[in-house]
């Protein structure tokens, strides 16, 4: 397989030169306060302590998300009623030093990066982050959340949706293309072991360029990593005023029987407003995927549009679009999804969410009819 790894390291070629580009501009300091963007990028949020401090500091808090699920299938075997949480996170962060800060979060749930069991903590991430590093990046060790696209990688507790689509469960989420939904340690592309190089570059008062580059184990949330090479993950996201592009990459792999078959994953987002802050915004993403086999390749694709409006400052409507193709190759059998949402604010940062989903096929062998009730209750507090 060693050829394997120098393929992949001339496809990651030139991403690595644009973020060695990007790596070559300083970290903006208090006196540049006028060239830094108002907008913190979510790298920069989930790595980095938004005031850094010469004293160890800790902060402890839970999101609890208790949701109500019904599916009406054509399929029995898919229909559910069923209470349970897709979130219950318990998480501690703060800093140890001024240039070191720490993050340790345990998920107990059952849901799309959690194993099957009941009982015990299903997923356990840490990590530690070195800001400012030669005045250049920051550099983040252990097990994190890797960015790819957008829908899936902003928090849980504060996107606009409840349920994401198959083309993101499928090309962000899991490892391989037509994983199971509950894939536990399967899941390989959104919290990864490893290290990771970040940073947002100010490039005006309303304008900044964010990149991440990092080296992860192929397993995902595993702890340990089951074969010789190693997932590169990196992603570009431009800002500018109302406007957000971003391009994330995926070139890893995944052990099968012995052998170690290429995964490759592609995502284009485009974003029109702020979904948090904003009376309406539009928000698209394009993803593509290719995962080698013993016999042929099976490239996949797939698109979602949403659209967002605030009625009043408490209420918000969200309309989603998506289609997946799980294997160009074949015809008849993509995936159609129409979702719509409603979102009420509460007091302290909860939050009430309702939400259809209605997802069809091709060939007409696949209806699902999800209606959805979520809860968001998140709580923190500062205590050293």
């Amino acid at each position: 397989m060693q050829h394997q790894s120098h393929t992949r390291a001339k496809r990651a070629m030139p991403f690595l030169l644009l973020s060695m580009c990007a790596l070559s501009a300083p970290v903006a300091s208090a006196s540049d306060a006028a060239a830094v963007d108002s907008y913190k990028s979510w790298p920069m949020l989930y790595g980095r302590e938004t005031v850094p401090s010469d004293d160890f500091t800790m902060t402890m808090g839970v999101e609890m998300q208790p949701t109500f699920t019904l599916i009406e299938s054509n399929d029995s075997a898919r229909d559910k009623s069923e209470f349970s949480f897709q979130r219950l996170r318990w998480y501690m962060k703060g800093s140890i030093m001024k240039d070191v800060d720490y993050l340790v979060v345990t998920e107990w749930a059952r849901n799309g990066v959690t194993s099957g069991g009941d009982g015990s903590a299903r997923v356990f991430r840490a990590s530690a982050t070195f800001r400012d590093v030669l005045d250049m990046t920051n550099i983040q060790v252990g097990s994190m959340i890797v960015p790819f696209g957008h829908s899936f990688y902003v928090p849980a507790g504060i996107a606009p949706w409840v349920n994401y689509t198959r083309m993101n469960s499928q090309l962000y989420s899991c490892g391989s293309i037509g994983c199971a939904e509950d894939g536990g340690e399967t899941v390989t592309n959104i919290f990864k072991t490893g290290i990771m190089a970040f940073n947002q570059i100010g490039l005006g008062s309303d304008s900044s360029l964010t990149y991440t580059a990092g080296v992860y184990n192929s397993t995902g949330v595993g702890m340990t990593d089951d074969g010789d090479q190693k997932d590169f993950n990196g992603s570009l996201e431009y800002h500018l005023g109302s406007i957000w592009a971003h391009y994330g990459v995926r070139l890893g792999s995944v052990k099968v029987l012995g052998n170690e078959l290429d995964r490759e994953r592609h995502a284009f987002v485009l974003r029109y407003n702020d979904f948090m802050k904003d009376k309406w915004w539009v928000w698209g993403e394009y993803m593509t995927g290719t995962d080698e086999t013993t016999g042929a390749d099976v490239k996949a694709d797939g698109y979602e549009l949403s659209l967002g409006y605030k009625l009043t400052p408490k209420w918000e409507v969200v309309a989603r679009y998506s289609e997946f193709d799980p294997n160009t190759s074949l015809s008849n059998n993509s995936f159609q999804e129409a979702s719509l949402g409603l979102t009420q604010l509460l007091d302290r940062g909860m939050r009430l969410q309702y939400q259809m989903d209605r997802i069809r096929n091709d060939s007409n062998t696949f209806e699902d009819d999800i209606f959805t009730i979520r809860l968001t209750v998140p709580f923190s507090k500062k205590l050293l």
